[in-house]
């Protein structure tokens, strides 16, 4: 009996330690998932932080490099005086031929008291209009598409009397 009693001590033993083993390895995988799951929110919250305040957000503008006329690309374009003002039309002509756009015609348009300048799109080409709007600083909501299958530009811009304000001026 007294080895019985020893044997249920020593088994009694054996599965006590198991368990305690077996709560153990549970608790650590337990800490480990934990701690996984910190480390992937901190790497989520770096990447909020990075994107958000440290470098520049993404911007459907297309930049500096992409606005100029480059070698080879013909932008053939009208200036057209609304003004009022005489002259005007031969200063942004020849603002335009220097930043490489193919001035064709330069005349006075038949309204001269135009308030704002404006881009007129012959040729659903928007890529070259925003080129000319922003060689000459005006703004995209002057800028309106009118095809003309007979005209042979790509736009005509009408000079009107906020040339002032604007970069051949300046």
């Amino acid at each position: 009996m007294a080895r019985r009693n020893l044997l249920d001590r020593l088994v009694g033993v054996g599965e006590r330690e198991r368990e305690k083993r077996k709560r153990t390895a549970v608790h650590l995988v337990s800490w480990l998932f934990v701690g996984m799951v910190v480390l992937f929110v901190l790497l989520l919250l770096g990447q909020f932080v990075s994107r958000t305040m440290l470098s520049h957000p993404i911007s459907g503008e297309m930049d500096k490099a992409a606005m100029e006329v480059h070698k080879g690309e013909r932008i053939q374009i009208n200036v057209l005086n609304g003004s009022g003002r005489k002259g005007i039309a031969q200063k942004f002509t020849d603002f335009l031929r220097a930043r490489k756009f193919d001035v064709v015609h330069s005349d006075n348009f038949t309204d001269t008291n135009v308030e704002h300048t404006y881009i007129v799109d012959r040729m659903h080409d928007s890529a070259s209009a925003r080129k000319i709007a922003y060689a000459l600083g005006v703004e995209d909501k002057f800028v309106r598409t009118e095809v003309d299958t007979e005209e042979y530009v790509q736009a005509d811009i009408v000079i009107g009397k906020d040339y002032p304000l604007l970069k051949p001026m300046k």
